[in-house]
This record gives structure tokens, sequence and C-alpha cells, in this order.
């Protein structure tokens, strides 16, 4: 591991970001050099910069339809962007590339493939994303987090869980149950707009008088939520939480209502129950997906975004109504969870580095 070049990709959101980046600390505490390649359009330049590893940026973009001058535009960046990383890897070759998916990691995986440069992916959803099916096959391990995955043809994937950040598995370590029902509501870092207009008015329903409410709205949702919302008792918006905030709010929760992204890998490191409205627009439709799973598990409940809004009402009383329940559910997301996820794929980086 000493002085291994490690190559860390993925983006442009930070479901793919954060979990290359916590791969990227473990094997940077172990003695990996690391280098973080990304689009310029993505988020990834600026949490990298912040973090102080070193970034070198391409201009790629999502691939869209061929039959649009749009997407042919968008397919002229991404073999720009391949020709740059190939340019790149000449110079600086690493031993071995870790991808988590996204538009910004399918130019770094296909230069790495043509250099013969070993490369491991990691899938965080139920069914893989496009640049993650595409380069599969080649990859030294295919690792993933639903079950689900196992059984997706053509490919050879290994469960192993997902990395999530330190500073959240340390504070899932030190959560307990209390007796104040919270319920914390959001929808990825930019804010759900379907939850946003629907939860604050489901909040006021008499069965919730003695709960609280955490709302992230998204920072452009913020101003108008507020204005509206903000001076509900036991109603707090944020705009948006940082690794800190969002740490003590998972902390405190007895229930999420979320979307069905890569959160749910956060949701079961703290188990805690939730309630689901898979975002209908997904590619592949993977987060009903990733919801059923859960569901199956007897650990969330699955709503469709375009049923009767109180059918979404009684489904969160249900969770807040049954302690035994909750605590059932606990106990099940913590059998499925991995705790040593981020060891287990840096071990196969190390052993793909070797071959």
């Amino acid at each position: 591991m000493p002085g291994m070049k490690l190559v860390l990709t993925g983006g442009g959101t930070g479901g793919h970001i954060y979990p290359a980046l916590e791969v990227g600390r473990l094997a940077g505490e172990q003695g990996a050099q690391l280098t973080y390649l990304g689009s310029k359009r993505g988020q990834e330049g600026g949490i990298c910069a912040k973090l102080g590893i070193e970034f070198t940026s391409f201009p790629a973009e999502p691939l869209y339809s061929l039959r649009t001058p749009r997407g042919w535009k968008s397919l002229k960046h991404l073999l720009k962007a391949r020709r740059a990383v190939i340019a790149h890897f000449r110079l600086n070759r690493p031993d071995v590339v870790f991808s988590t998916g996204g538009y910004s990691a399918g130019p770094v995986v296909s230069a790495a493939k043509k250099l013969g440069i070993p490369y491991c992916i990691h899938e965080a959803n139920s069914i893989p994303g496009r640049s993650n099916r595409l380069y599969a096959k080649d990859a030294s391990a295919f690792t993933c987090l639903f079950n689900k995955t196992l059984s997706v043809p053509g490919l050879s994937a290994k469960r192993v869980g997902q990395p999530i950040r330190q500073e959240l598995r340390l504070a899932a370590q030190a959560r307990e149950f209390g007796p104040q029902q919270t319920v914390f509501v959001f929808g990825g870092s930019q804010g759900a707009q379907y939850l946003n207009s629907v939860v604050p008015e489901l909040s006021q329903d008499s069965r919730f008088s003695e709960v609280n409410w955490l709302h992230v709205s998204g920072p452009s949702n913020f101003d108008a939520m507020q204005a509206r919302w903000g001076g509900q008792p036991n109603y707090i918006i944020k705009p948006f939480l940082d690794s800190e905030s969002m740490a003590a709010a998972y902390q405190s929760a007895s229930l999420v209502v979320s979307r069905s992204g890569g959160s749910l890998a956060e949701i079961a490191c703290f188990g805690i129950p939730s309630v689901l409205v898979p975002l209908p627009t997904a590619a592949d439709n993977h987060q009903w997906h990733n919801a059923k799973e859960f569901q199956d598990m007897s650990v969330a409940t699955l709503i469709e975004q375009g049923q009767d809004r109180q059918v979404l009402t009684d489904a969160i009383f249900a969770w807040i109504s049954d302690d035994s329940r909750s605590r059932q559910a606990s106990t099940t997301l913590d059998e499925w969870d991995i705790a040593d996820a981020t060891q287990r794929i840096v071990d196969l980086l190390v052993a793909a580095a070797k071959h």
C-alpha cells in the first residue's frame, strides 16, 4: 500500500463523490497517493479543494440523447475528456483507479481500460448506472451496496456495503433511542420539490401535535418554504446540512422521510426506519428498486409519488406510533449494513494494483 498511486473518480453529484472520497481517505491514511479526476461542471472540484486533495478536471457532462444537438455536443465533450485523461495517465500512470460512476467517471474508466490500468467500480444503487454497466465486465472488482444488484444480468458483483463518511459512522455508534419523536425530511443536496410541497402541510395533522420536524429544503427552495411554514411550531426548515449537522439530525431522528437514492446507506448506518418516495424520473427507476429492497425487509414504507397524500400521512403516523416496529427495523438495518465497507474496498484496490 505505501506509495500506491490511486486515482479516484465519480460525479458530479455528492452521491458519487463522497463515497469515493471516503475510500480515498482510508487509502491515504494507509499510505496511498491520491488524485481525483472529475468534470469541470460537477461538485467534485470544490469538495476536493476543501479537503486538500489533488484534483484534475476535464470538460465532461451527462450524455444526452444523440437524436438532439445537445446530445452530440455532450458526446464531443466526453470524447475530448477521454483524450485528455489518456494523456494525463501517460504522464502520471496510476497503479489503480476507483470509480463510483456518474457521467464524469466514464472518460476516466475508459482511459484506464485502454491503457491496461486496473480499475474497480462501486455501485451504490440497486440498478447500476449506464457508466458502471458499460465498464463492469473488465473491472478488477465490481462492488455494490444492494442485494438486488447481485441478480442483475451480465454482472459479477460483490456486495461490500457502502463507504460512508467517517464522521457519520462515528455518530451512528453513539445514537440512542429517545422519548421525543422527530421526523427528519430531506430529498438530497438540492431538496425534493414534491416533499417540500407535501410534508409541511401534512405535518399539521392533529396526530402529529407532539412531533418535531426537521426539513431540509435545498438552498433554492428555502426562502419560499421559510416564508410559508417557518412560523409553524415544532417545524424547523434548513436549506442544507453540513456533515456535522447531518450527523446530529440522523442521531435525533425517529423516522426519515426522503427520496431513495444514496442516502439509504446512511439511513441504514443509523438504523432509522423510513418512509420513501422514489424519484419517478430516476434512471431505470432505480430509486424504486432501492426502496423496494428496504420495504421487503420491513424497514421502510414505499410510497409512490402519485398516491393520495393521505397515504403518506398515514404511513408516517404508523411508524412513529409503533415503537416496537421501529426497534425491530433498527435491528434489521444493522444486520443489512456492513460497517467495514470502506476497508473492504481498499483491500480490493490493493489487490488489483498488484496484478
